[in-house]
């Protein structure tokens, strides 16, 4: 090839390219002289002679997706070029990190797995810089960062290894807040437990207001049964009094027997006296949530009215006795 076909090829037609694929399956064609750069893919084509073609291209690690790769590149093709001065690089790296902190972030990755130490110290300069003086809750809202901390979590001390005077104030701040938390976790408490139910039944409640001192059903239990004991022995007196009535009316009819020679009836109950009937239902259910005081008033009451009732009972049999008498003279 002559000298004057020589100078007509264009300069891009002398380099060199190499395949470099990403995570996802996507091939890029790149120039050699720009991917050398990365110390990652430097290593692929001297050591492993890959990249040379499509089909043996050099596979990237999964945290350098296509977007990350582009702006590596362009990086790359910035500062593989000879002959720049400090300041042109400075202003290139200045305007090359303003981009938002989540593309940020992918780029700082992306550079760390190609192992570009220069772009990483940049990118992570440039996120030092962005959560500078941020408290956690607002370095937590840059990075879209759930707050999974509990309260204690977030007051623990710091470590101060250089006794630093600002984090020395700091712990001692987290300290006050700390003590703060849990005089307020103390009275919450307190509140809680007066604000607990009374898990008490009816039955204890009611005993506690008419006076048993709150001891529950066993003393409920107790007043049932000497309630129950009282009234049977009531019933039993009432039944001995009108068998001796009876007895008693039985001796008076006797003489009239004799007189009259016929045989007398047996005298007849009076209707409005009724004999004892034993109730399928014990007593002690009837009086059941009454009050003490009450039950005892109503026993004695019973005891009178059955006092009366002997009473007259015997006047009743006699008066009955002598209108039988009166009619069989008639």
């Amino acid at each position: 090839m002559s000298e004057s076909e020589l100078a007509v090829i264009k300069p891009e037609a002398l380099k060199t390219y190499i395949w470099l694929q990403c995570f996802d399956g996507s091939i890029q064609q790149v120039e050699e002289e720009v991917a050398m750069f990365c110390p990652m893919i430097c290593r692929e084509i001297m050591k492993n002679g890959k990249g040379s073609s499509k089909n043996h291209a050099i596979e990237l690690p999964e945290r350098v997706n296509p977007a990350s790769l582009s702006l590596i590149l362009d990086y790359c093709r910035f500062h593989q070029v000879p002959g720049r001065s400090n300041k042109e690089r400075k202003s290139f790296d200045e305007k090359f990190v303003r981009i938002d902190t989540e593309r940020l972030c992918k780029l700082a990755s992306a550079a760390l797995g190609l192992q570009l130490r220069p772009l990483v110290d940049l990118t992570c300069g440039a996120l030092a810089r962005t959560i500078g003086g941020k408290t956690p809750e607002e370095v937590r809202d840059i990075f879209h960062l759930p707050d999974d901390l509990t309260e204690e979590e977030k007051l623990e001390p710091l470590e101060n290894i250089n006794d630093d005077r600002t984090i020395r104030l700091l712990n001692r701040l987290y300290a006050k807040k700390r003590k703060e938390l849990q005089e307020r976790q103390k009275l919450k408490d307190v509140q809680v437990q007066e604000e607990q139910k009374d898990e008490r039944s009816l039955d204890e409640i009611l005993c506690f207001i008419n006076g048993d001192g709150g001891s529950g059903g066993g003393k409920a239990t107790k007043n049932k049964k000497k309630n129950k004991r009282r009234k049977d022995h009531a019933k039993n007196t009432s039944k001995a009094n009108a068998e001796s009535v009876s007895k008693e009316g039985a001796a008076c009819a006797g003489p009239c027997k004799a007189d009259t020679g016929n045989v007398s009836r047996p005298p007849r109950q009076s209707p409005d006296v009724h004999d004892d009937v034993d109730y399928p239902f014990d007593d002690a259910d009837l009086d059941d949530g009454l009050d003490p005081a009450m039950k005892e008033q109503l026993d004695r009451e019973v005891e009178e009215f059955a006092r009366r009732l002997n009473l007259v009972w015997p006047e009743r049999m006699l008066l009955g006795q002598d209108r039988r008498v009166g009619s069989h003279w008639w």
